[in-house]
């Protein structure tokens, strides 16, 4: 089975725009990397609906370097809190979910990003961030740039292909 919704995500990010603005006039997107290496990213409209999905094969050695981030991050993503939130107004949310933690909710994450050590809001940010960005390293080897608030892909390197319809054949078609 390559692409089936039986497989258990073991990696979520999603950024959502709060407000119109020129960087993000859409809904936003979601990747989810799944334990069979299947990454999805699907996007929204502005309403928050549905649009479209996309999916990636990555290699194994993607999913066995994401086990050892995590396994790095153990120290303190217990502990983090589910939900971070900046004292100012925030342009967008983001969500990050790890395989066996909670999800964390982040609302202003580059504002909280330049807090204090100390904080906890600049503790924790500063932590998920680098995780994040270790992730999206992953990714780029084989030739996806993941940031906080984009997703794109190098048609010479990677190819996306669509869940096939009927989940139950396991097949997959290109695009």
């Amino acid at each position: 089975m390559i692409a089936g919704y039986n497989c258990k995500p073991v990696f979520q990010y999603q950024f959502r725009p709060l407000m119109n603005d020129r960087r993000a006039p859409d809904g936003g997107f979601c990747i989810i990397l799944y334990e069979n290496g299947v990454l999805s990213f699907s996007t929204y409209d502005v309403t928050g609906a549905f649009m479209d999905e996309l999916c990636f094969s990555c290699p194994s050695r993607v999913l066995h370097c994401f086990y050892s981030l995590l396994h790095n991050a153990g120290s303190w993503l217990p502990a983090c809190p589910v939900d971070l939130r900046s004292a100012g107004i925030t342009p967008y949310a983001s969500s990050f979910a790890f395989d066996g933690y909670d999800p964390v909710r982040i609302w202003g994450i580059n504002d909280l990003l330049v807090e204090p050590a100390g904080s906890e809001g600049g503790f924790f940010s500063r932590h998920l961030y680098v995780l994040f960005e270790d992730v999206a390293n992953l990714f780029a080897e084989i030739g996806i740039r993941l940031t906080l608030d984009g997703f794109q892909w190098d048609p010479q390197r990677i190819q996306p292909f669509r869940k096939n319809p009927t989940y139950s054949t396991g097949q997959q078609s290109a695009i």
